[in-house]
């Protein structure tokens, strides 16, 4: 099937409910998942998001059900076989696949599930009396019995009915309500959706080394594993042992490599997953050695056997053993009672995986009691006993409509896309940056362009990669804009850099906003009641033209009552919000002003030359000055002295202090005398420690030198010095008091 033809025919699915989609239509939407999954394994180019193939796979599975199809194609384990390179081999087990689930009411009804199976198929009554019931999962105890309607009852056991004698004062032939306390422990671990690996151990050494695939033969790969270097080639354990799963690329692994992909014009790839993929399965062993890979174990094909040697009862235990013979596991491991823990832990996961190097797509929970396994069993397609949790997609597909050129803080010029709307991660993103035009153009991407986005973890969605198979050759090329979108003045471009910006530093309108916006946000100026909306009517309306009519917006009182959704209460408190900002540390104000390439950490070292408003205004320093300062770069530098000394910011700047109640920071004189200076001592001090003066020497940006030499700028001096003044004074080492310092 043509792509851009599976691409309409999976839209259409993916659009309609799944009780809509009549019963000729299912042989079609088998067709298509079928060209999915052979462009996913065999290909390695997908062109849907993981999400939208569970969906259709899902919707396959309830009209399979539906209309009683005579062949269940989602119920097979199954995979397009295609001609490589590698030796085909079988696995001595199939290698299934998991059911998943994308929210808490699924996970609740797999719990559901699961305790029904117990619960019907475990609980048997060992004698007539209620107290000798047991659990495979808690056992009851004497003693916790409640007595309702004279009868004994345990909340924590749930069989279908209870058989006793009625002389014993215990429940006959009743229905009993699972009151809460009776719970199903579960394993919790990453869910990795990478590249399947089974491990073939032999007399303790690494024999073979198979892809998974179609679950029941693949590729053998042995020569391309043996160069990920965190697999063990030898273990402890002479018997056979068949380790299964995942091989996965770091992200700074991943984005290592296409960033050298896109200074080579080479490949880009959409994921880690596809770039671990084609590295593990290349020819070139060589290539697969590079790459940093990674094996994570957390199943074997032998499971059965092996615990059962091994004498474990929970698959905690069996996974603890893996990694004793040193095969690197899953580092997010907990064991829950109950599904409410699960749920609990899943959504304190979050800071969990910012952490981590990897992609996982979401949490895979197992009965932690292995003895319940065979009772819960499998189907066809996946395990009864686990399901997988998974995240929203990080990775979705798209549709690029339109690109915005917009300007930014510094005055650059960054490609933004407009976007057909899609959900990421509970948000629905409409915009997604390019972020630079050379970026652009080595991605090749064009306007009409379906597109891989990504937005993860609250940051700006970025427009991935374009998905080229799919193009219909309509699409149009970006073009660098020739002037400002804004203010209309000629674009330049940094002579060493990628960057194109508006030059018209202290006029664009665009710098107008956005400045504004920035210095009454709750990081500097922090003027409640004043969002961006609002400076944006303001501005629009004439009701400001900069800063400085912000805090003059009491003078516009009875327009802004005039305003729809203005009223008496939220003028009043906007008007004593902004009246409340005009009292401001230095610091706070200096970062508020929208200096290039200043924000508060440079700013709190700047803050350090001023200890007046007139300082402000009277700015003393040069560029040379500027660059003895910490952290202060040329390009910093340049901007600071560009703004003090700019007639027009000056105007702002005066207008400004004039209304606004600045506290300075005490000034500290030598601030410039010592800044990047190499200083050393000798000789004892009455009123300081050595390490006083190096500690205060230091935070002026002095550096400490143990030694003298002809590198050393200063050599401090007291009572009882010893021969590193001589050497000073042979070397021509400039040598002053401690009274000249403090």
């Amino acid at each position: 099937m043509e792509l851009n033809r599976l691409i309409e025919k999976s839209n259409y699915f993916l659009q309609k409910d799944s009780d809509e989609i009549l019963s000729f239509e299912v042989n079609d939407l088998q067709k298509v998942i079928e060209e999915h999954s052979n462009l996913y394994y065999n290909k390695e180019a997908p062109v849907i998001s993981d999400f939208e193939y569970d969906e259709l796979f899902a919707k396959l599975k309830f009209l399979e059900e539906k209309f009683w199809i005579e062949f269940m194609w989602t119920s097979q384990v199954w995979a397009i076989v295609k001609e490589s390179s590698f030796e085909k081999v079988s696995h001595s087990r199939p290698m299934i696949s998991l059911d998943n689930t994308y929210n808490e009411e699924d996970l609740n009804d797999f719990d559901d599930r699961v305790r029904k199976i117990v619960k019907s198929e475990k609980w048997k009554v060992k004698n007539e009396k209620l107290n000798e019931i047991s659990s495979p999962v808690i056992p009851a105890k004497a003693g916790i019995y409640k007595k309702e309607n004279d009868n004994l009852i345990d909340p924590r056991v749930i069989p279908s009915r209870v058989q006793a004698h009625e002389d014993d004062n215990i429940v006959t032939g009743q229905e009993w309500q699972y009151s809460g306390e009776w719970q199903i422990n579960y394993c919790i671990e990453f869910k990795f959706d990478w590249l399947g690996v089974e491990l073939i151990y032999k007399d303790w050494k690494l024999t073979q080394a198979i892809t998974r695939w179609n679950g029941i033969e693949w590729e053998d790969i042995t020569e391309n594993v043996m160069q990920i270097s965190n697999i063990p080639k030898t273990i402890s354990y002479k018997d056979d042992l068949e380790v299964r799963w995942e091989v996965v690329m770091p992200i700074s692994s991943f984005n290592k490599l296409n960033e050298e992909a896109l200074e080579s014009w080479w490949k880009i790839f959409a994921n880690p997953r596809n770039a671990a993929s084609w590295s593990l399965r290349t020819i070139d062993t060589s290539i697969t050695k590079k790459r940093n890979l990674k094996f994570f174990a957390y199943d074997l094909a032998n499971f059965e056997e092996f615990r059962i040697k091994e004498k474990k009862e929970t698959y905690f235990e069996v996974i603890k053993d893996l990694n004793e013979l040193w095969f690197e596991i899953s580092s997010y491991f907990k064991v829950c009672n109950g599904i409410i823990e699960v749920i609990k832990a899943i959504d304190n996961f979050w800071d969990t995986k910012k952490t981590i190097d990897f992609d996982i797509d979401g949490l895979v929970l197992k009965v932690n009691d292995i003895s319940l396994w065979n009772t819960i069993w499998f189907t066809e397609h996946h395990p009864r006993y686990a399901i997988a949790y998974k995240f929203p997609a990080e990775l979705v597909r798209t549709k690029i409509e339109s690109i915005e050129h917009s300007v930014g803080r510094t005055w650059t010029i960054t490609p933004v896309a407009n976007l057909s709307p899609v959900n990421v991660w509970w948000v629905i993103v409409k915009r997604a940056t390019l972020h630079n035009y050379d970026e652009v153009e080595k991605k090749w991407v064009m306007i009409g362009d379906s597109v891989w986005i990504k937005r993860a973890w609250e940051v700006i969605p970025e427009v991935v990669a374009p998905i080229k198979e799919i193009r219909t050759w309509i699409e149009q090329k970006i073009d660098i804009p020739k002037v400002c979108p804004i203010c209309q003045t000629p674009v330049s471009k940094d002579e060493w850099k990628v960057r194109y910006y508006c030059p018209n530093k202290f006029g664009c309108k665009a710098q107008l906003e956005l400045h504004i916006i920035y210095a009454v946000g709750k990081t500097w100026f922090d003027i409640d009641w004043l969002w961006e909306k609002q400076v944006i009517l303001f501005l629009e309306l004439g009701f400001i033209k900069d800063l400085v009519d912000v805090f003059n917006l009491k003078e516009k009182k009875e327009k802004l009552l005039g305003l729809e959704w203005f009223k008496e209460k939220s003028v009043s408190n906007l008007l004593e919000a902004i009246e409340k900002a005009k009292k401001q540390d230095i610091v706070s104000f200096i970062t508020a002003l929208w200096i290039e390439w200043v924000g508060k950490k440079t700013a709190k070292v700047l803050s350090k030359v001023f200890n007046s408003k007139e300082d402000l205004l009277d700015f003393k320093y040069s560029v040379d000055d500027l660059l003895r300062l910490e952290d202060f770069w040329p390009e910093t530098s340049i901007a600071v002295y560009d703004f003090f000394t700019d007639s027009s910011k000056k105007e702002l700047l005066s207008k400004l202090l004039e209304i606004l109640d600045i506290k300075f920071e005490k000034k500290q004189e030598w601030i410039w005398k010592y800044a990047w200076k190499r200083f050393c001592i000798t000789g004892s001090f009455e009123n300081y420690s050595r390490e006083e003066i190096i500690e205060m020497m230091e935070k002026e940006g002095a550096e400490f030198i143990w030694s003298v030499s002809k590198k050393l700028d200063f050599l401090i001096v007291w009572k009882e010095v010893g021969s590193k003044l001589k050497k000073a004074q042979e070397l021509g080492v400039k040598v002053v008091g401690i009274e000249e310092i403090f």
